[in-house]
């Protein structure tokens, strides 16, 4: 009984030692956890999203005026000559239906940037005006006055999203990214569509 007091006498400090050390890890390990789930509010810290998806109608020499030809060759719904120059002013719409409630305009230039004709290095300015929505004109998508703008290289025929490099108005100093996903490109009366995933100061 006594060699069994001792013994346990002696474990008494390394039992304590032990719990101290443990406790002193855990405090450690939870400050490093909460270090990195700070950084990680902090990326987004202040900022709101907002998540909009709108259509655009593209009439070549319409909206789509075709400013010069560099390089010669035909010019199809989905294709251009490499090097050709495209003012674009097209109206943005709800739905894929041109009849839709206008929601504002897509303005700016594109350049054909591949041989194949397909890809396109675009700088637009996407231009929303409802402060007076028109009939059809959802409750998320009224009551806005401002721009986006938005470049990148485009590809007719796969969607990949491009920056978003600021804002006005409504989409003051908005960062995030905007992708053009192709509708209808049956005919030279084309309609897109604008997915855009905004971030903004709150």
């Amino acid at each position: 009984m006594a060699t069994s007091a001792v013994q346990s006498a002696a474990l008494r400090p390394r039992a304590a030692t032990f719990i101290l050390l443990t406790a002193i890890a855990a405090l450690l390990l939870g400050a490093g956890y909460g270090d990195a789930r700070g950084k990680r509010r902090h990326s987004f810290h202040g900022m709101r999203r907002q998540e909009l998806h709108v259509y655009f109608h593209d009439r070549l020499n319409v909206t789509d005026v075709l400013v010069a030809e560099h390089a010669p060759g035909p010019i199809t719904q989905t294709a251009a000559p490499y090097g050709s120059l495209f003012c674009v002013n097209d109206h943005m719409t709800v739905t894929r239906d041109p009849d839709s409630a206008l929601l504002g305009h897509v303005t700016g230039l594109s350049t054909t940037a591949s041989f194949d004709g397909v890809t396109y290095f675009c700088t637009f300015t996407v231009s929303f005006n409802t402060t007076k929505p028109q009939p059809g004109t959802p409750a998320h998508l009224s009551g806005l006055d401002g721009t986006i703008n938005i470049f990148g290289l485009v590809n007719v025929i796969e969607p990949k999203p491009h920056a978003i490099s600021g804002g006005t108005g409504s989409f003051l100093m908005a960062q995030g990214t905007a992708t053009i996903v192709p509708i209808d490109v049956r005919t030279f009366k084309q309609i897109y569509r604008l997915d855009l995933d905004i971030y903004m100061p709150a």
